[in-house]
C-alpha cells in the first residue's frame, strides 16, 4: 500500500466527525498509505442539502473543492512518496516479527497456513 493515496470523506450531524476521521487516518497510515486527504462535513442543523443555509453550503463546497484540487495536481504516474515515520513503523514491526520467529514463536496466522498446506514448508524459491 506504500504507493497508494486515500481520501477520507465524513459527514455527520454533531461533532464526532474529527475523532472518526482521526481513527480512519490512523488505520490507513498503519496500512502504509502516506498521502491521506481528509474532508469533514460537520452539520449542526439539517442533513438535506437544499435545507442547509447558503453560507454552510458554500463553506462545504469550497472545502471539498480545495481537497479535490490538491489531489487533481498529483502526478498519478508516480507512486506516492512514503513518509519517513511510515517506513520506521514498518521496519519496527518487521524487526519485532523476526525476533519472535527467531525465538520460536511462529504466530497463529503462520501456523494456520502451514497446517492447511497453503505454505510450502520447504520454500524452494529461497536458497
Amino acid at each position: 500500500m506504500f504507493g497508494k493515496r486515500a481520501v477520507i470523506i465524513t459527514q455527520c450531524v454533531g461533532s464526532r466527525a474529527k475523532s472518526t476521521t482521526k481513527d480512519m487516518k490512523h488505520s490507513l497510515s498503519w496500512w502504509g498509505i502516506s498521502k491521506i486527504g481528509v474532508f469533514n462535513g460537520v452539520l449542526m442543523s439539517d442533513i438535506i442539502w437544499d435545507k442547509l443555509p447558503e453560507n454552510k453550503r458554500k463553506h462545504l463546497t469550497n472545502k471539498i473543492n480545495r481537497l479535490a484540487c490538491r489531489f487533481a495536481k498529483i502526478n498519478y504516474a508516480k507512486p506516492a512518496h512514503t513518509k519517513f515515520n511510515t517506513k520506521i513503523k514498518f521496519q519496527l514491526c518487521r524487526f519485532i516479527k523476526k525476533q519472535l520467529e527467531k525465538n520460536g514463536d511462529k504466530g497463529l496466522d503462520k501456523q494456520y497456513w502451514h497446517e492447511n498446506g497453503w505454505i510450502n514448508k520447504s520454500r524452494p524459491w529461497k536458497k
